[in-house]
C-alpha cells in the first residue's frame, strides 16, 4: 500500500492510499473510497487491506482518500466553511485529475464510492471532473448517503452532534448507540474508530454540522445529469435497516429518488442487522455491490 500527499491549495494537503495489485494492462477499473463524517481512509480497511477476507484489493486497484481535516489531511485554519461539500468535491477531482496525468490506474475507468457524507462529496465530485475525466466514471457505490438536498437541524441537535467527537468516551457512546450495532464490530474497530474520529480537525468537525450537511448540491446533479446525456451511469445505494443517521426510506426518497429523476440507472438495497457504518459492519455486502456495479 503505498502513501500519497497532494497540494490542493495553499493551506491544503490531500493524503490518499494506493493499492496496486492489477497491472496497467488490466481492464478493471479503480476503486476510489470517500469516508464518513468521522472517519479516514482507514474506514475502509476491510475493503481494501489485501489481509482482510472482503477485501478487493485482489482484484483492483484502489485509492482511499483523507477528506481535508481528516486522517492526515489538512485544509485552511480561518474558517469551517473551506470544509463544506464542495471544497472537499474540488480536492477529489483533483486528485482524480492528478491520477489521470500521472498514473495508468483510471486507464480503464474509476467506480467512486462513498460512505455518508463521502457520499454527498461523490455526488458533488461529478460536476468537478472534465469532461475526459466524467467519461471515465463507469458507476457510483452510495453508502448510507447523505442526501443531496439541505438538512437543516434544530439548533440543540446541531450542537449534541458537534459534541459527539469531543473525548473518547463520548465517541465511544455515539459508535455504540447511535452508529452501529455494536455486535457488528470488533474492538479493534471501535479504537479504530476513536482515534478518527478524535484526529478530525475542529473545523472539519464543524464544517460538516455547519455548512455540509445544509449544502444543496441538487444544481450539480443537474449540470451533470445534463452532460450524461445519452450515456448511463449505474448507481448502487445501500442503507442499514436500523440505521437512525441515514434512515433508509428518507434515503430511498431522497438520494434514489432524486437520480433516478435525473436520468441515472439506479439500484437500492437494504442491508438487515445493520446500522451507519456498514464498511465494517457489513463489509462482504459492500464488496458485493461493488462488484455488481463493476460486473
Amino acid at each position: 500500500m503505498e502513501s500519497h500527499d497532494l497540494s490542493t491549495g495553499p493551506d491544503t494537503k490531500i493524503h490518499f492510499t494506493i493499492t496496486k495489485t492489477q497491472p496497467s494492462s488490466s481492464s478493471t477499473p479503480l476503486l476510489l473510497f470517500l469516508h464518513y463524517w468521522g472517519g479516514s481512509n482507514k474506514t475502509w480497511y476491510k475493503q481494501i487491506s489485501p489481509t482482510s477476507p472482503h477485501t478487493l484489493s485482489s482484484t483492483y486497484n484502489t485509492v482511499a482518500i483523507d477528506l481535508r481535516g481528516w486522517g492526515q489531511s489538512t485544509g485552511p485554519a480561518d474558517s469551517s466553511k473551506h470544509y463544506s461539500v464542495t471544497p472537499m468535491a474540488s480536492d477529489v477531482a483533483s486528485v482524480l485529475s492528478y491520477l489521470q496525468s500521472t498514473t495508468s490506474l483510471i486507464n480503464n475507468g474509476v467506480i467512486l464510492i462513498g460512505h455518508s457524507m463521502g457520499a454527498k462529496v461523490t455526488l458533488s465530485t461529478f460536476s468537478k471532473l472534465s469532461d475526459s475525466l466524467l467519461s471515465l466514471v463507469k458507476g457510483l457505490v452510495l453508502v448510507a448517503p447523505a442526501p443531496p438536498t439541505p438538512l437543516i437541524m434544530p439548533a440543540e441537535m446541531s450542537e449534541q452532534q458537534r459534541k459527539a467527537y469531543d473525548n473518547e468516551a463520548s465517541v465511544r457512546w455515539t459508535v455504540e448507540n447511535v452508529l452501529s450495532s455494536v455486535q457488528n464490530i470488533s474492538s479493534d474497530d471501535m479504537n479504530m474508530v476513536i482515534r478518527d474520529s478524535l484526529a478530525g480537525s475542529t473545523l472539519a468537525r464543524d464544517g460538516w454540522i455547519l455548512h455540509g450537511m445544509q449544502e444543496d448540491i441538487t444544481s450539480a446533479l443537474d449540470e451533470v445529469s445534463t452532460r450524461l446525456v445519452g450515456r448511463k451511469v449505474r448507481v448502487s445505494v445501500l442503507a442499514g435497516a436500523e440505521d437512525v443517521v441515514e434512515n433508509k426510506d428518507r434515503v430511498e426518497k431522497e438520494v434514489v429518488g432524486a437520480l433516478t429523476q435525473r436520468g441515472f440507472e439506479v439500484q437500492f438495497e437494504v442491508l438487515e442487522g445493520v446500522k451507519h457504518l456498514i464498511p465494517l459492519e457489513n463489509p462482504e455486502g459492500v464488496a458485493k455491490t461493488i462488484r455488481s456495479v463493476v460486473a
